[in-house]
């Protein structure tokens, strides 16, 4: 856009790009696809949904790290070493329950990301912009 105003001669052309700059930026930013938005949403959502979890997984995970380096030879290790196991089972447990949910987090996902590419295929041959997205989405053209 910048650009093109250096070039703009008149106010009408610099009212043409900057409408025309309005409307590439609604575009791009799906605000004029609501099913596409709202599908995109979702996945957002979804993302957020996995953080808040793995970062209630992080402190048993550094708690149960921290006690094995704890351990030591000493009698005194010995004695908590019953304790340790007890903890370390129910981290074992949680981690459980964690790696459920992560598999929850990820089938959910992968069923959005599916639904919305049917929505996308349908938009990008209007909107050939779109077709970027749909391309990584379907992982064509990626080197694995």
């Amino acid at each position: 856009m910048h650009g093109r105003l250096q070039t703009a001669r008149s106010i009408d052309e610099v009212i043409q790009i900057h409408d025309f700059f309005l409307q590439k930026c609604l575009k791009e930013c799906l605000l004029l696809l609501p099913e596409l938005l709202m599908k995109v949403e979702k996945l957002k959502a979804l993302c957020l949904q996995y953080a808040t979890s793995i970062q209630l997984l992080i402190p048993s995970i550094e708690v149960a790290a921290a006690e094995s380096k704890s351990k030591s030879g000493s009698s005194r290790a010995r004695a908590k070493r019953s304790q340790d196991r007890d903890e370390q089972l129910k981290l074992a447990s949680e981690n459980v329950v964690m790696s459920q949910s992560i598999l929850k987090f990820e089938s959910e996902f992968n069923a959005e990301l599916q639904s919305l590419v049917p929505t996308l295929s349908k938009s990008s041959q209007a909107e050939p912009y779109l077709t970027h997205l749909a391309q990584c989405i379907l992982g064509v053209g990626i080197d694995q």
